[in-house]
């Protein structure tokens, strides 16, 4: 994906020249992605239900799953409520993402990463993270 002008004011042919577009978050983040594509940046986007007793226990529980695997800033963030995580390390990402989205029921989660959302997010992702690790099976 490649942020452009014609792509942030397509032609709608009511005037020759438009003077405001709308955006959403998911416009925002994911050509935020791509434009990082070669730094290997993946942004999670947290999803915080309004809050009840089970969804804080939920929280908490996911915090405490996140320091047992050593991911501390990310609990740390988490039990903050950010809405996006920003990630410069593929692994990390992969492992907080896979915890978050196994081990949380009341807190959802997205995947941007190579201007990429959804599964083809996490193919990509699951890729680069592993990369090394099919790099020694080779030798």
């Amino acid at each position: 994906m490649t942020l452009n002008m014609e792509a942030l004011f397509p032609d709608t042919g009511e005037q020759e020249e438009a003077i405001v577009t709308a955006l959403n978050h998911q416009d925002i983040v994911l050509a935020m992605s791509a434009a990082l594509a070669t730094e290997k940046i993946a942004v999670l986007h947290m999803l915080y239900p309004r809050t009840d007793a089970r969804t804080h226990d939920s929280l908490d529980a996911l915090v405490d799953q996140l320091h047992g695997h050593g991911l501390h800033e990310v609990a740390r963030l988490i039990s903050q409520q950010a809405h996006y995580l920003v990630f410069r390390n593929p692994t990390n990402a992969w492992k907080a993402f896979h915890e978050i989205r196994n081990d949380s029921l009341a807190i959802g989660v997205h995947l941007y990463y190579c201007g990429r959302v959804g599964e083809a997010a996490e193919r990509a992702l699951d890729e680069d993270a592993h990369q090394h690790e099919k790099s020694k099976h080779k030798h």
